[in-house]
């Protein structure tokens, strides 16, 4: 129990340290949680330092955060997976090895076998993935279908091989499905409306901070000239309520006069 306090506290001395940068923290909101904002950027990264990570592998994006819903998701660069198998044993990787479809088309699944060293015994850890369970049909799953579905055949046969040091680890490619969540144009203008009905910058601010991450750096803009308004409005009405007080003031003066 000791030994996790302690290092839940030097996780904490160092994230506090880190933080107090103002130019590392831009520089993350602009590449490694872009679209983020800084209180989600900061619990993202403070999650992934208490599970091992360190702030220079977020500086580096060995791991970074996708959007996935109102929060996010952590994930690790492939490369950096590689790295960390190499230090641990790895010692070797097949070819991907595709299950074709009949009509020519995208791959049915894609297979492959990494081998791990242990002491001088080899071990091959295989896993196969069916593409239809990762493919999104747009981008690089649209273009490079085979190169992206190896990716997740290697993340899954990696985390097979080396599960004390990677069981955490997943890279993009395996979340991009179920993060693709973009809302559809008549959801946008549905978050719009409930910004523009906001009647106090605490309203405003309450509704905006309830909207998904992507949503955010999409209404950003909205939101700022909203605020505006908003600030506008209420000095206008303290500035009435100050008249109408001075205004009674005299009055009562008066009439004690």
């Amino acid at each position: 129990m000791s030994e996790e306090k302690s290092q839940l506290e030097i996780v904490q001395k160092e994230f506090s340290k880190e933080l107090k940068k103002p130019a590392v923290i831009n520089a993350l909101l602009a590449t490694t949680f872009k679209g983020f904002s800084k209180e989600l950027m900061e619990k993202a990264i403070f999650e992934g330092m208490t599970r091992g990570f360190t702030f220079k592998n977020f500086l580096q994006k060995d791991v970074y955060a996708i959007p996935y819903g109102s929060g996010y998701s952590l994930v690790t660069s492939i490369d950096y997976c590689r790295k960390i198998a190499m230090r641990s044993g790895l010692s070797g990787k097949s070819e991907p090895v595709y299950e074709e479809s009949a009509d020519g088309g995208n791959p049915i699944s894609c297979s492959v076998t990494v081998k791990r060293n242990v002491g001088g015994v080899i071990g091959d850890y295989t896993a196969k993935v069916y593409f239809k369970e990762f493919t999104t049909g747009r981008n690089l799953w649209n273009t490079k279908p085979r190169n992206m579905i190896a990716k997740v055949a290697e993340m899954h046969a990696l985390r097979s091989a080396f599960p004390e040091e990677m069981a955490q680890a997943y890279v993009e490619e395996e979340f991009e499905k179920e993060t693709e969540t973009r809302p559809a144009e008549e959801k946008i203008e549905e978050y719009k409306e409930k910004m523009n009905g906001a009647k106090t910058l605490d309203e405003l601010k309450t509704i905006y901070a309830s909207l998904p991450v992507q949503v955010k750096a999409e209404l950003k803009a909205l939101k700022d000239i909203l605020k505006v308004e908003l600030q506008n409005n209420e000095n206008t009405k303290l500035s009435n309520e100050g008249g109408m007080d001075a205004g009674k003031s005299g009055k009562d003066n008066g009439d004690k006069a």
